[in-house]
């Protein structure tokens, strides 16, 4: 895989994860602003409005773990950072981003299960009625698109944005 493409694979993912987490948002709001609206005005609120704003929540969350990955802001244990030599730094990040994408592959295949169980069962949600499985599968997406990217960071660490979240020292008190 060359530079190139994997920087292009990159960009692509995090595109459309930000098109569809800034959709999600906007449709959750919207929806939410008008069963407000209409209880306000009408006494009756928007039918399914809360379940709707739910699942588009799911979305939401689903996508921004890989927008969080892309920038480099994923929570991750930092109490050992400094117990491994400095040399030691960049064979353990590659290291840990081939074991990342190997638990996201293996997240991925069992979400996968559950969505094509779904699927065979025809489960639906409660209130609007729709397949569990549009919603569900944005787990086994969310978890291939990790994978993914945390093997492009294997193979091109070049790629792999700084983490930003800044340790803490005892002055701040808090990290930025």
């Amino acid at each position: 895989m060359s530079s190139r493409f994997a920087r292009h694979l990159l960009e692509l993912l995090r595109t459309t994860e930000r098109v569809v987490a800034t959709l999600a948002f906007i449709l959750m709001v919207v929806v939410a602003a008008v069963d407000v609206a209409l209880r306000e005005f009408t006494g009756q609120g928007l039918d399914g409005a809360r379940e709707a704003a739910v699942l588009l929540m799911v979305v939401l969350v689903m996508t921004g773990f890989g927008l969080a990955t892309a920038a480099g802001r994923q929570l991750r244990p930092r109490f050992a950072d400094s117990l491994v030599p400095e040399g030691w730094q960049p064979a353990l990040k590659r290291l840990a981003d081939v074991l990342t994408a190997v638990i996201y592959l293996f997240l991925a295949v069992l979400a996968g299960v559950l969505v094509g169980q779904s699927i065979g069962l025809g489960e639906q949600t409660p209130v609007l009625r729709l397949p569990s499985a549009l919603i569900q599968a944005t787990l086994p997406l969310a978890f291939t698109t990790g994978a993914l990217r945390h093997l492009v960071f294997a193979w091109q660490p070049n790629l792999r944005p700084a983490d930003e979240l800044a340790p803490v020292s005892p002055e701040q008190g808090t990290a930025r």
